[in-house]
């Protein structure tokens, strides 16, 4: 390039050389002037090109590391898939292990299901083994592991701030703070759960080995009858609290990450470093657990996830309904009565009208639901605070078949039940019918 430029300057000088005279002085002065020029024309040129090149290969490179990063966050997001799955089934297992121990679950088993059996079963090598593999198996620890290396590598070659200011960089720093925090809770929980174990074993109770071996031998047998109060004493033993009292949070932190997780992964793999209205859509099914929107799953697996609870109401003294977990529902028992409820509303503790959640940004309610004969009649409701307690609020009616089937229902339904104030979220209402509904799912979507 920069012999072209010196030719054509060397013809000019010819020419000029030609048309009139010049010194020899000047002609000099020219031909340094012009080298220079043609330096400098020349620095300026390998500098562009430099840089070209430099910025070819730090995009290369930074496309690296985020392909690094993309690849680890396919394996976390397996991993924490199938952890979710495994405490999605192994928690409704640790909730029916206290309610297996209730009298009054096998009255339900009993009159309900027509089952004939007694209370006397909890201790049958059956009711045993369920119980004592469900403890063992929160003993077991589950940990997350993710795989921080691209993350680690991007964060110390400095190409992070090349990203500075976009809606992938704070994506990143948001999905590797949460993984940040659930480990952090998963750690204690795991850690929590091997002190419980510890302490079991420390305690050293009777009757733990036949617990936990009821097909071994005939310990009932061998124990001299003495086998209801061990097991009794092993089940109410302060060691397992931390075994039932298993946190739903981390439920909620899985399936934040997971959504993160997966907007995330989508945005690295196309190279977006703009939200698109698809990735905005994806993540507002976020739950913040420190806002004030609420959380769109009341129920699952039929147990109650946190921030909500459950009661009934009936014509006669609120004794018509009896309602029993039964391991992935609940069965609601309706007595024979002019009016019945079984209702969820939001908060701890007791129904409080003035504790409500906006709903309104939510369009449907799904529920799960089967009747145990089919045919069953009932109607849905929702509550917002200024709603009397009459049975004057909206009703949508149903007719249940004796198969599982899911109901979507309008939210607008209900109106004018306003969703910005509601505090009982689902109320399953019977009027003048005996009937058992069982209840799997209570979702807004």
């Amino acid at each position: 390039m920069i012999n072209l430029f010196r030719k054509i300057r060397y013809e000019l000088m010819e020419k000029n050389k030609m048309g009139k005279p010049v010194s020899q002085v000047g002609r000099y002065l020219k031909y340094a002037f012009g080298e220079i020029l043609l330096v400098v024309i020349g620095i300026l040129i390998a500098i562009q090109i430099n840089n070209s090149n430099q910025k070819r290969l730090d995009r290369e490179a930074l496309e690296g590391y985020l392909n690094s990063i993309a690849q680890n966050i396919d394996s976390d997001l397996k991993k924490a898939e199938k952890i979710n799955e495994i405490r999605l089934e192994l928690f409704p297992r640790i909730t029916s292990v206290t309610r297996r121990m209730a009298p009054d679950y096998y009255q339900t088993l009993s009159e309900v299901y027509g089952q004939n059996i007694t209370p006397d079963y909890r201790y049958s090598v059956e009711n045993l083994d369920f119980m004592s593999r469900a403890i063992s198996d929160a003993w077991t620890n589950i940990y997350l592991t993710p795989d921080l290396s691209g993350f680690e590598y991007l964060k110390n070659s400095g190409f992070l701030s090349q990203l500075q200011g976009t809606d992938l960089e704070k994506l990143l720093s948001n999905y590797y703070n949460l993984l940040e925090e659930l480990t952090t809770q998963e750690n204690n929980y795991n850690t929590t759960l091997q002190g419980s174990f510890e302490q079991f074993i420390n305690a050293d109770l009777p009757g733990t080995y036949a617990f936990f071996s009821p097909g071994i031998r005939d310990w009932e047998q061998e124990l001299g009858g003495q086998l209801p109060a061990m097991v009794d004493g092993i089940i109410e033993h302060p060691t397992l609290r931390p075994v039932y009292f298993w946190p739903y949070k981390l439920i909620v932190k899985y399936e934040n990450l997971m959504i993160k997780g997966q907007a995330l992964h989508e945005m690295l793999i196309t190279g977006e470093k703009d939200f698109s209205e698809e990735i905005k859509q994806q993540l507002e099914q976020v739950f913040d657990e420190y806002g004030e929107a609420p959380y769109s799953k009341v129920m699952r697996n039929g147990i109650i996830t946190d921030s909500y609870n459950y009661a009934a109401a009936s014509a006669f003294n609120n004794q018509g309904v009896n309602i029993q977990f039964l391991g992935t529902h609940m069965a609601v028992q309706f007595d024979l009565e002019p009016w019945a409820v079984a209702y969820w509303f939001v908060g701890d503790g007791v129904v409080d009208p003035n504790r409500v959640k906006d709903f309104s940004k939510f369009k449907t309610l799904r529920l799960k639901l089967r009747g145990v004969k089919g045919g069953e009649k009932i109607a849905i409701s929702l509550k917002d605070k200024s709603n009397p307690t009459d049975g004057s609020e909206t009703k949508v009616p149903l007719t249940l078949t004796n198969e599982w089937e899911t109901y979507d229902i309008p939210l607008a339904s209900f109106a004018p039940t306003r969703l910005e104030e509601l505090f009982i979220v689902t109320s399953i209402i019977v009027e003048n019918q005996a009937c058992t509904i069982e209840v799997e799912t209570i979702e807004f979507l």
